[in-house]
């Protein structure tokens, strides 16, 4: 067990990366202000103004108490004002992400925060660490001599600390992520079937289910083959957890389709594309039939016709690049245009810096085959120095360099003693599978480094079985944090 002594001393970094974190982003960058923890706390703001003259109309948007239509009362004075609140239609978001729950969180923060970013950053910070600490729980018997080398790897990792001290979705999801999993092995591998711990994995999951379902989805299934290979002491591990994976993640896939109409493969393509999109910035527009981008600079092409609905038409003999909704791998280029149908204003993106060059996904098996092994490569390896373009990637490449010292270093100093097979399959097969979604569903390395975050504990802890830290007390700096 962690001392008093090193739980305080964590703490105190992870309050230091808060003010790291809070000095780049509002500091260090001009645009810091349009970021992600800024804009949740605008968009929460105007939900909790709502509470001192219309109570009713605070706890019918925390509690979800409304429509999504344009008609809704709560449209217009609320949600139209709302950066992130988009549609809960959007193919994107029923799977992959959420941006309304972390905007009621923190408006229902705003009670006892009153707005201070520093209440919401703490809020956040202790969260992730009691998620991070029920993590630690979970594995550390795995580790027998090697404890704090475990609570380096998941409190200390630079990514993993930056990332989670901010008002963002990282430290609510990585503080689920912790808590499901300990509730997880306490209930189906150490067979403690207690209140308490039915009660966490109930809340983690639903949790989970409203702010990023798919992490849920790629944890409980190798959680699932982990549990039965301890049951039933399986022999064949690698082949009955690859048999599993394939069967269970199709049957997840076939039963969404068929049962709830939601087609998994449509929204990684969907998404992937959306991503190429907007990481080359644009004006864009969607009817029924296509999905308009113009460049940023062009402003004079298109006339509202609608401000209220947001709604638009394309000048006649305009340019632009199009994409069929049926069909968005072809870009089609538009040179004199004679589409007089409406079209509803989607969003105006500045061109990202950070894109990554990469194929359109579309609805075909050849498609993801082609792709999975460069998104693999993308999400593991980069960025890297040679692909750095700002301070940021620069430090995240720094990182991925110890990540490849760490592993050469474990692999070299490697135990004698049996490997626990199980764990080490368990960890690889979250890794893969995190990885290759990841990887197809983001082309901005911005946004790779922080859509791994939850699954890095998994990646370290792959080269720290194979790790003897009798051979590794022979590098004198090493000696110290291994005693």
């Amino acid at each position: 067990m962690l001392s008093l002594k090193i739980i305080f001393s964590i703490l105190i970094i992870k309050c230091l990366a808060c003010v790291a974190y809070y000095w780049v982003y509002f500091c260090y960058y001009p645009a810091g202000f349009n970021g992600d923890s800024v804009s949740t706390l605008h968009d929460a703001k105007i939900m909790y103004d709502a509470l001192p003259n219309h109570p009713t109309d605070f706890f019918k948007m925390v509690l979800g108490l409304h429509s999504d239509l344009d008609t809704d009362p709560l449209y217009k004075p609320y949600f139209h004002q709302i950066e992130k609140w988009g549609r809960a239609d959007v193919s994107s978001n029923f799977f992959l992400n959420d941006n309304r729950t972390p905007i009621r969180i923190n408006a229902i923060i705003m009670l006892f925060s009153f707005g201070s970013y520093a209440v919401h950053a703490f809020v956040m910070l202790i969260f992730s660490f009691v998620g991070q600490f029920a993590f630690y729980k979970a594995f550390k018997s795995y580790f027998p001599k090697k404890e704090i080398l475990l609570a380096l790897i998941i409190f200390i990792t630079p990514s993993v600390l930056f990332w989670t001290s901010g008002v963002l979705k990282e430290p609510m999801a990585i503080g689920l992520l912790g808590l499901f999993v300990y509730a997880f092995m306490k209930l189906f591998v150490n067979y403690q079937f207690k209140i308490k711990y039915i009660l966490l994995l109930i809340c983690s999951s639903l949790l989970f289910l409203i702010l990023k379902p798919y992490i849920l989805i790629l944890l409980i299934v190798p959680l699932f083959i982990f549990a039965l290979v301890k049951r039933f002491q399986i022999k064949r591990v690698a082949l009955f957890y690859l048999t599993i994976i394939l069967f269970l993640f199709g049957g997840v896939v076939l039963t969404l389709k068929i049962v709830l109409h939601k087609d998994v493969i449509q929204t990684i393509v969907v998404r992937q594309n959306d991503f190429i999109n907007l990481s080359h910035g644009g004006t864009f527009f969607l009817n029924d039939e296509k999905y308009v981008r113009f460049e940023i600079t062009d402003t004079t092409h298109y006339e509202v016709v609608d401000a209220k609905r947001n709604l638009y038409k394309l000048n006649p003999h305009s340019a632009f690049m199009y994409w069929r909704n049926n069909n968005l791998r072809d870009t089609i280029y538009e040179t004199n245009n004679r589409d007089t149908s409406t079209f509803r204003f989607i969003s105006r993106v500045t061109p990202s810096g950070s894109a990554i060059s990469m194929e359109r996904l579309d609805y075909s098996f050849g498609s993801f085959v082609k792709l999975i092994p460069q998104s693999f490569y993308n999400v593991l390896c980069r960025p890297f120095f040679y692909d750095s373009r700002s301070i940021l990637e620069l430090v995240a490449s720094l990182e991925n360099l110890v990540f490849l010292v760490f592993f050469t270093l474990c692999f070299w100093f490697r135990t004698k003693d049996e490997i626990e097979i199980n764990l080490l399959l368990l960890c690889i097969s979250l890794v893969v599978t995190s990885f290759i979604l990841v990887g197809l569903t983001t082309t901005v390395l911005g946004a790779i480094v922080r859509y791994k975050i939850p699954f890095i504990p998994f990646l370290l802890m792959v080269p720290l079985l194979f790790l003897d830290t009798e051979c590794i007390k022979k590098i004198p700096f090493i000696n110290r944090l291994v005693k």
